[in-house]
């Protein structure tokens, strides 16, 4: 097989001792090295426009659509935010004129990256070998390597929703050919795509003599395709090359010359490479669909982080890729399950996310500085915070990244969103929400009827969440200043005392209960567990609440919020193998279907993280940034790794199904510039552990920890 990236240094190699080796004949030799892990992926998913914005620079979605990839303008029309969709254009490959996968008898994708794909088609005993990537926004392209099989066809496609801008001025789809350049487009006005191939003669079919036109059918759409056949033997590959533009002539002045196409390949792999050199991977005895589900999580994290653009200055969190916007809860738990693979950024991204907000609320916005979070009386709200655990995620990435100088610059942020809430939020002493959409949790009956929907007021109702997550922020915060504002400590320490007590005033007897005009609700909900997922809860209720969490059936769980509350709570409450049998239980199923290799237009796709994780059905948005933090789920409260200020632990919590004797578990991770290859072992009674100095017989539920100084620096 030929080299994905042999421009930096040959084809990456799994380097795993996988259960499931069928697909590693296709790796190169093992002296061939890159970090960036192969694997037998689905043929699935999404490559990343990273420019695209919704209002300042709206450049749509780049989707899987077969052996190929095109453009969803603006975004997918089944995505998040439901918008319509104006148009879809791209190409693939196929087989004797049929296109698709079900063109070859197997397709495979040794590669999987959100800069980068490759499909291996089979047909027989050829194979189509080619690799997708985007040389800018609006350029797409594909390397075929030789020999290009004569079978092979290449079809373009161009799919518009005549005047679906709700402007007038166009009628229909054209195609032509400009010398050697194909061209389709929208006529009277819209997009421009030029294709052309290099390195190989390619014949164009558009169906019947060009120029050929496509008038738009009753449902006002108009579609439009081409197929490019080889002419004669391809000995050197082939480049194809597609280019948007708002003109034939701006699209055919876009087409690049081979070295652009060389240079551009060369620095995916180089940015892949980079990021896996410190990203965790998974090897051994793990599932399959584990070792690869974690990489469809990383790629699709990759994808939430947006340069600088509007009024946001630093990198922001796209929230989900179709329609990028900022939220905070979302924001603080991607990037907390970032850290895994990059502190650095990790932490750029969260101190962003305050950095660039127009108020210390961090109001929900857009790059163009509008709001989308306003409630029904005029309040501009954004998350409160108990969605996402911001200061959970400060704290745990703070332990991550080791660095002060970071936190100099988040604690004053961190310190005046919490001053704000007490400021804006709190109604006799007691901290209440706008509206349900500030809760982060819309429409829940907790606050009573909403006729205005998710923005109706709720000042009315003291949640029991929101009173919890302050107390543990002013904890928080107590703990930042005494290393960088020693001055302000007092000021937390009497806020959590407070606070801390207010919320243990909300026990109603069996559990936690929201208060509304005095009285307690009857509304229960996994999000009432946050006193004790927090560390807030005393022994007492602690106790009192432990039958029914060790009772919590992880098909109940669906949404992130929903699942990492109550494995936190089992966890804070002792119940160590219950959070890892919750987690593991919601990690797999998430995983299972990102790895399937079939797609119902019904669902969401494979291959990227999705908005939730449901036993069946759609899965919400497809790529959702909190919809990867399975990765969170799967180190911390799985494999049990643990991290702070001393040092890195490891709790033995596998699940009883992968405490089989004789399996052998790795996980390759990164922290603090540590480089570790941790190896599980199970044993009837331990876990044997290696990787963390000498190996070590953990007896299960036991945390093993090493101090920093007592690692073998990298």
């Amino acid at each position: 097989m030929t080299s994905v990236c042999r421009a930096v240094g040959g084809y990456p190699v799994a380097g795993s001792r996988a259960a499931d080796t069928s697909w590693q004949h296709r790796a190169m030799p093992a002296h061939v090295s890159s970090p960036v892990p192969t694997d037998d992926f689905t043929p699935f998913g999404y490559l990343n426009l990273a420019s695209h914005t919704r209002r300042l620079n709206p450049k749509g979605v780049m989707r899987s659509a077969g052996v190929g990839f095109g453009w969803h303008f603006p975004s997918l029309a089944s995505g998040y935010g439901g918008r319509t969709e104006q148009y879809r254009a791209g190409f693939g490959f196929g087989w004797h004129g049929r296109s698709g996968l079900d063109a070859f008898d197997r397709v495979d994708c040794p590669y999987h990256s959100a800069n980068l794909f490759e499909f291996h088609a089979h047909q027989g005993s050829e194979l189509l070998d080619a690799r997708f990537f985007l040389v800018d926004d609006d350029i797409l392209c594909a390397r075929v390597e030789p020999p290009v099989p004569h079978a092979a066809t290449a079809h373009v496609w161009y799919r518009r929703t005549v005047a679906g801008n709700g402007e007038w001025g166009e009628s229909g789809l054209v195609g032509r050919m400009d010398g050697n350049v194909a061209i389709v487009q929208s006529f009277e006005d819209g997009e421009v795509f030029a294709v052309q191939a290099l390195d190989a003669a390619m014949a164009v079919d558009f169906g019947s003599p060009p120029p050929v036109t496509r008038i738009a059918d009753h449902a006002q759409v108009a579609e439009l395709a081409l197929t490019l056949r080889p002419t004669e033997s391809a000995d050197e590959g082939l480049w194809v090359v597609m280019a948007r533009g708002r003109t034939a002539d701006e699209a055919i002045g876009r087409l690049p010359g081979r070295a652009r196409l060389v240079a551009a390949q060369t620095d995916r792999c180089v940015a892949d490479d980079a990021f896996w050199r410190s990203a965790p991977t998974l090897s051994g005895d793990w599932p399959a669909h584990w070792r690869r589900g974690l990489v469809y999580d990383l790629e699709t994290l990759r994808m939430m982080v947006k340069q600088p653009v509007g009024i946001y200055r630093h990198v922001w969190d796209a929230m989900q890729i179709q329609s990028p916007r900022t939220v905070l809860g979302e924001a603080a738990m991607d990037a907390l399950a970032l850290s895994w693979a990059d502190p650095q950024l990790a932490a750029d991204l969260l101190l962003g996310t305050f950095a660039n907000a127009p108020l210390p609320n961090v109001p929900c916005s857009r790059e163009d500085g509008t709001y989308n979070m306003v409630s029904a009386d005029g309040t501009v709200c954004g998350t409160g915070p108990q969605w996402g655990y911001p200061f959970l995620a400060a704290q745990l990435i703070d332990a991550r990244l080791g660095d002060d100088d970071w936190l100099a610059e988040m604690y004053p942020l961190l310190a005046a969103y919490l001053r704000w809430w007490g400021e804006h939020r709190r109604r006799d002493g007691w901290f209440v929400h706008a509206c349900s959409w500030e809760s982060g949790q819309d429409l829940s009956p907790r606050f009573g009827p909403q006729p205005l929907g998710g923005g109706h007021p709720t000042w009315q109702t003291q949640p029991v969440d929101l009173h919890a997550a302050v107390a543990h922020a002013a904890r928080v915060l107590a703990g930042f200043a005494d290393r960088v504002a020693p001055g302000e400590a007092a000021e937390w320490q009497a806020l959590a005392a407070d606070v801390s007590q207010r919320t243990e005033s909300m026990w109603a007897g069996s559990r936690y209960a929201d208060q509304r005009g005095g009285q307690a609700t009857d509304v229960d909900d996994v999000m009432l567990l946050s006193p004790v997922a927090l560390g807030l809860a005393s022994d007492q209720h602690v106790s009192a609440l432990s039958p029914a969490i060790r009772g919590l059936h992880p098909d109940d769980l669906v949404w992130p919020m929903f699942v990492w509350t109550p494995v936190l709570a089992a966890a804070a409450a002792g119940h160590h193998a219950d959070a890892a049998r919750l987690a593991a239980a919601v990690v797999d199923r998430a995983y299972r279907f990102c790895d399937r290799r079939d797609a119902d237009p019904s669902h969401t796709l494979p291959g990227i993280a999705a908005e939730h994780w449901p036993l069946s059905g759609r899965r919400g948005g497809e790529g959702y940034g909190w919809g990867a933090f399975t990765t969170e789920l799967l180190l911390s409260s799985v494999i049990g790794l643990e991290v702070d200020g001393a040092g890195v632990g490891l709790r033995a919590v596998l699940p009883p199904e992968l405490r089989e004797p004789g399996r052998r578990y790795e996980l390759a991770v990164t922290v603090r510039g540590h480089q570790l290859l941790l190896v599980l072992e199970p044993t009837p009674d331990t876990l044997v552990v290696s990787g963390l100095g000498e190996p070590a017989h953990v007896r299960w539920d036991a945390l093993l920890h090493r101090s920093w100084g007592s690692l073998t620096p990298s």
